[in-house]
């Protein structure tokens, strides 16, 4: 079977996590176990122990297990899934995987935002450049229009 993985830079993942939850680093480090120095070498490496992963999940209510591999939203009913899970069911399913992209098209969708405010400024600039250039160009036309006249 062929099962898709994509490559995730763990620490950026989590960090984007942290700061949405407006946590310190040095919250985060107290939450996970770890001391405050050692936090920013977790948020630059592409990798981590399973084991912390796990905490880490826990306390910022993110799966990032599944930004590894999608998981596969498959319909099931919630009468089978409370007798598979004795009476737990978890209406939930696939919602971790939904909710890693939708995150991840807002932030596509603020740098579209953001290229377009750019252009936005750009092309406002340009056209105050067009209309500097156009009434330079009428000031060297009457200028050539009185040129024209003294020779007469």
């Amino acid at each position: 079977m062929n099962i898709p993985v994509n490559d995730v830079h763990i620490g950026k993942a989590i960090d984007e996590q942290r700061e949405k939850l407006k946590l310190s680093k040095s919250e985060f480090g107290r939450r996970i176990g770890v001391p405050q120095q050692h936090v920013n070498r977790i948020l630059e490496r592409d990798t981590m122990e399973t084991k912390r992963l796990v905490k880490v999940c826990q306390e910022l209510n993110f799966n990032f297990f599944s930004l590894f591999c999608p998981l596969h939203t498959q319909q099931i009913s919630a009468y089978l899934s409370a007798i598979s899970l004795e009476g737990d069911a978890n209406n939930l399913i696939g919602d971790a995987a939904l909710l890693a992209q939708l995150e991840k098209v807002k932030g596509e969708l603020k740098e579209v935002q953001s290229d377009l405010e750019h252009e936005k400024r750009e092309n406002q600039l340009l056209k105050e450049q067009i209309a500097g250039l156009v009434a330079n160009m009428k000031d060297k036309d009457a200028i050539i229009e009185l040129l024209k006249e003294r020779r007469e």
